[in-house]
């Protein structure tokens, strides 16, 4: 093999791995974002996150807790409403273009605004309860397997 073909070969081979690594790397940190997020979203992650954050001592503890438990219920309360505002949204848009689709189009509609199959994946945690907080539904796709 002639230095010109193996130094093409070299090089092809490097882009590829980096393009590896690269998709790799990238979606084991978006996880890993999601994944802290969520352990922040949950019952009582806020609060534990602001305090691994800051470190206070206990005498300090005991007068900032009640504040940073407030802002977390005030920050469930505006998600809670963000929710029901982005479903509202989601709502109106299948009722307007309902009339437009065919049935498998409605049906795959419904599964995206549901978060099953055919729209973004349903993320659970390690008891197999959706990672929103949300009780499992008697109807999920548990048994599922995730779509191709």
């Amino acid at each position: 093999m002639s230095p010109a073909v193996r130094s093409w070969l070299l090089l092809g081979v490097t882009l590829l791995l980096g393009i590896c690594l690269g998709v790799l790397g990238g979606g084991a940190l978006q996880e890993r974002r999601l994944a802290r997020v969520n352990d922040i979203r949950r019952p009582g992650g806020f609060t534990e996150h602001v305090q691994a954050v800051i470190q206070p001592t206990d005498s300090q503890w005991a007068r900032i807790r009640p504040l940073v438990e407030a802002t977390a219920m005030q920050n469930a309360g505006m998600r809670r409403m963000h929710d029901s505002a982005m479903r509202s949204a989601l709502d109106s848009l299948r009722a307007a273009i309902n009339p437009m689709l065919d049935d498998r189009q409605r049906e795959r509609l419904a599964r995206f605004v549901l978060g099953r199959p055919g729209g973004p994946p349903l993320r659970r945690d390690r008891d197999g309860r959706p990672r929103d907080g949300r009780p499992p539904r008697a109807d999920d796709d548990r048994d599922r397997p995730p779509p191709p």
